[in-house]
């Protein structure tokens, strides 16, 4: 194995979940640049747009740019992927700062990779988009192990072999699917990831090695994670494992009608139509309550006529006190 290699395998666990030491650094060997070069202004410039950039990738985990290197025939290449489900503003600081590792950490060299646990970000003056690389890679797993490694892996198999297909078929915004599956007393949950700029066979290449990796490293353990610079694969047994908020792939276009047109706007749900009816029976009720009331006070104003007192007798008019509960309900459009 290779020294850069011998970097990215830190296997420092130390309590349920992988508490690994991030960020894993590779800093290339391909030679360095000069300070203050083009070659460092461009790439100052290429990371700071990651700050700035409105691009609709980056809501999707994904983020690439490249620019020419003034005075040289080269280009310089930078990319940055999230885990998919995590949302724009936790992507965007996720890269910026694994930027700043790399600012300090790969400070003149041509190509860097860095990895954290939840985004992975790369630049070189060599083109790497549509190219599967799984090298170098990042392997880690818990320290605590499952009491079944065999129907464990039989279930990890399974999972991850469901979501690989589902990641391979994505379109060129995100190439992710998540899920769970159950080995008693455990609950399996994993991700799986491919840059976007892959095609379906290529990412499915990338993700088939990481599920080999995976089971060699990992199936006695209760999570682990394998990552290189096209895809990733991460699992744990830990409940709170996803984010609770991501932000799915933009809906195709309502389809032109025979005319032309645009189709007109989908009716409202039935839901809608059902508060609704409910909105007025509760409002009929609400007002014959209130005629009712109205007529029963009435009557008995009417009836009421004075006369003498007698010791011991009430001469009021005693009603018995009636409560009227207004029940509030919250309607969720399904």
């Amino acid at each position: 194995m290779d020294p850069p290699n011998l970097l990215l395998l830190l296997l420092l666990m130390f309590a349920s979940t992988i508490n690994a030491q991030f960020p894993a650094t590779y800093c290339g060997s391909t030679g360095n640049f000069t300070a203050n070069s083009t070659y460092q202004t461009t790439l100052t410039t290429l990371v700071s747009s990651i700050s700035t950039t409105n691009s609709s990738s980056l809501s999707y985990g994904f983020f690439n740019a490249s620019a020419a290197i003034s005075g040289a025939s080269q280009t310089l290449y930078l990319f940055g992927l999230c885990r998919g489900d995590l949302t724009t503003l936790s992507c965007r600081a996720c890269l910026d700062d694994l930027a700043s590792d790399m600012r300090r950490l790969c400070p003149l060299q041509k190509e860097a990779l860095l990895y954290t646990g939840n985004c992975i970000i790369r630049y070189s003056d060599a083109s790497f988009f549509g190219v599967v690389v799984t090298r170098p890679s990042y392997l880690a797993s818990t320290t605590d192990n499952v009491s079944s490694p065999d129907t464990y892996d039989a279930a990890m198999r399974k999972l991850l072999n469901g979501l690989l297909a589902e990641a391979a078929r994505g379109g060129s915004l995100r190439k992710y699917a998540s899920g769970n599956e159950s080995v008693r007393p455990d609950m399996i949950y994993a991700l799986v990831q491919c840059t976007p700029d892959l095609t379906e066979q290529q990412c499915s290449d990338c993700l088939v090695v990481g599920v080999e990796e995976i089971r060699g490293c990992c199936v006695r353990h209760k999570g682990g994670r394998f990552m290189v610079p096209s895809c990733l694969i991460l699992y744990e047994t830990n409940h709170r494992f996803f984010d609770p908020v991501s932000e799915p792939p933009p809906l195709p276009p309502p389809p032109p009608s025979q005319d032309g047109d645009a189709m007109p706007p989908p009716s409202v749900g039935k839901s809608n139509s059902t508060r609704t009816g409910i909105i007025v029976v509760i409002t009929s009720i609400s007002a014959l309550l209130i005629i009712s009331i109205v007529i029963v006070l009435l009557n008995v104003n009417r009836k009421k006529q004075p006369r003498e007192s007698v010791e011991g007798e009430c001469l009021s008019f005693c009603f018995g006190t009636t409560t009227v509960h207004e029940v509030k309900k919250d309607y969720e459009n399904n």
